[in-house]
């Protein structure tokens, strides 16, 4: 009766009691991809997450995204019989993960020296066919998880029977996570916003990745390429590119994009203009100071508005980012050294002066400076938008 993990399943519908859908491997990606929101946005800490994977979402790696600590992959009979997935089963197997063999032991012992757990379940007919299976799953050695089980005699036959894990309505009824899905491009983008904000120069391999992204590489030699810079020879690859701007201004600049990309195509564009200019406006304001960061507070404004752009928690998405704690407490919004700044930002562009007095008054900043500096703010993020496209 303690917690072992979570059973993970696609439903396509709140109100739906069974899975359905019309591309089990889109399916798949879409559970691996909310597993570590899952995971993040509850108080989970090392427990299990027991998922199934489609035979192409195997063949192709996808199962690699989620980590092995904590991932137990099912196979069920279909998939243990297919010959074809037998190297991609025993690599993953290799590289720590776990499998769940779910189904009759006579589909599954070519690989059950692989298995870390054998499912029985619990609601076969007739009855003694759940004997008999339990019987022989026992006999392994293997720990055996007992699913379907809905009541409490049932809990207490599979106990007596030698099972160690177990599954089903008596415990908990499934509940739906409805959360907004991030296509794996959006996940490839805050991978690379990881990247950039970590401190490090690997300006080599976030060349690659930008090579290798045609949107991304188009628009950056396009940017460097116009009036906004003027050069007089034409800039032709990434990486001359990159060594045009320099390292502050290339983040800059892919920042920027890639907070445009990310916004969905039913936002509004405004959002990634408005994160810049907060941005901005933190970032001149805090100018010269020596108690903050001015790039902390660039980073503040640009990623402030991130929850409004995904419709998800920002609890859920500071994860992706290597952000201080100082600046994870404040966008959360709970109390940190940044949190008057953002109030400050929110409550000028709502045109709240009573606010932005005693803010102004708390920060001990000018009031002179601080409107020059959201002036400045607006005319630098709708030309910068501008040259960059």
């Amino acid at each position: 009766m303690t917690l072992w993990g979570y059973h993970l399943l696609y439903r396509d519908d709140a109100m739906a009691e069974s899975a359905h859908f019309s591309d089990e491997d889109k399916a798949t990606v879409q559970v691996a991809l909310e597993a570590t929101l899952f995971s993040s946005g509850r108080s989970t800490g090392k427990q299990n997450l027991l998922l199934e994977f489609s035979s192409s979402a195997l063949a192709h790696g996808i199962p690699y995204a989620m980590p092995p600590q904590q991932t137990v992959i099912k196979l069920t009979p279909n998939l243990c019989r297919d010959g074809v997935l037998a190297k991609s089963i025993t690599e993953l197997r290799t590289a720590g993960y776990r499998l769940a063999l779910d189904g009759p032991l006579e589909s599954c012992r070519h690989i059950l020296h692989l298995a870390s757990y054998l499912i029985v379940d619990a609601l076969t007919t007739p009855a003694d066919i759940f004997l008999q299976e339990m019987a022989a799953a026992t006999k392994t050695g293997i720990p055996v998880l007992v699913k379907r089980i809905e009541s409490p005699e049932i809990f207490e036959s599979a106990k007596d029977l030698g099972a160690q894990l177990f599954l089903g309505f008596f415990f908990q009824k499934p509940e739906i996570i409805a959360s907004r899905k991030l296509s794996s491009m959006q996940v490839v983008r805050l991978k690379l916003l990881k990247m950039l904000d970590a401190h490090t120069d690997n300006w080599e391999g976030i060349a690659n990745i930008l090579q290798n992204d045609v949107s991304l590489a188009y628009r950056l030699l396009q940017f460097i390429n116009s009036p906004f810079f003027g050069v007089v020879q034409p800039i032709t690859t990434v990486q001359r590119a990159i060594g045009y701007l320099g390292s502050k201004r290339a983040r800059l600049w892919l920042r920027m994009v890639i907070l445009t990309d990310l916004c969905p195509p039913e936002k509004t564009s405004q959002l990634p203009l408005l994160s810049a200019q907060r941005a901005r406006f933190l970032e001149l304001a805090g100018a010269n100071r020596q108690d903050v960061d001015r790039d902390e507070l660039f980073l503040l404004g640009l990623f402030s508005l991130l929850d409004a752009i995904f419709d998800m928690p920002m609890t859920d998405l500071v994860d992706y980012l290597p952000l201080t704690a100082d600046l994870k407490a404040t966008l959360c919004r709970r109390s940190g050294r940044y949190t008057p700044w953002l109030d400050m930002a929110i409550h000028f562009e709502q045109g709240r002066w009573d606010c932005v007095d005693l803010l102004l008054e708390k920060l001990n900043l000018d009031r002179i400076h601080v409107g020059t500096s959201y002036a400045q703010a607006v005319i630098w993020a709708e030309d910068f938008f501008h040259a960059a496209g």
